[in-house]
């Protein structure tokens, strides 16, 4: 999963699919930027690389919930359209950013994921903060119907 976030700073209207919503409006330090919202369409590859055969997109929404760590509430649908197996896989859960390893849940699908349940494995394959920030994450799915 491949995200590349939109930055008016260095103007990438051209290619991004992650944007972050607006502080909230507090009157206290945010450190944590508790409250602020990302949404994307991240491109789904077969290998880490973005240039990497296509699988699909992820499609959904992560917020910063925690203010004495970086942590995010993710709710996404990986849309799976090429290959073998086509369908959706609904992932749902908390991480730490902290953590090398983050476990987040499946709870659903369509398609050849019908009913599928199961644990969602990710892993922070790369990540570069200058702007526009871009992330790659890799997931190991084990998928029980």
């Amino acid at each position: 999963m491949h995200n590349t976030v939109y930055n008016p700073a260095v103007d990438n209207r051209e290619y991004f699919n992650s944007i972050y919503s607006s502080p909230p409006n507090v009157s206290f330090p945010n450190r944590f930027v508790f409250g602020i919202i990302n949404t994307f369409e991240d491109p789904i590859t077969v290998g880490l690389s973005n240039t990497s055969r296509l699988l699909g997109k992820a499609q959904g929404f992560d917020v910063f919930n925690s203010f004495t760590e970086y942590t995010l509430f993710h709710l996404f649908t990986a849309n799976v359209t090429e290959g073998k197996f086509k369908g959706t896989i609904d992932i749902f859960g908390q991480m730490r950013e902290a953590d090398p390893v983050r476990y987040l849940t499946v709870i659903g699908g369509t398609g050849a994921f019908l009913g599928a349940r199961g644990l969602a494995t990710s892993r922070r394959v790369e990540f570069d903060s200058t702007p526009p920030a871009k992330w790659t994450f890799s997931f190991d799915l084990e998928l029980y119907y």
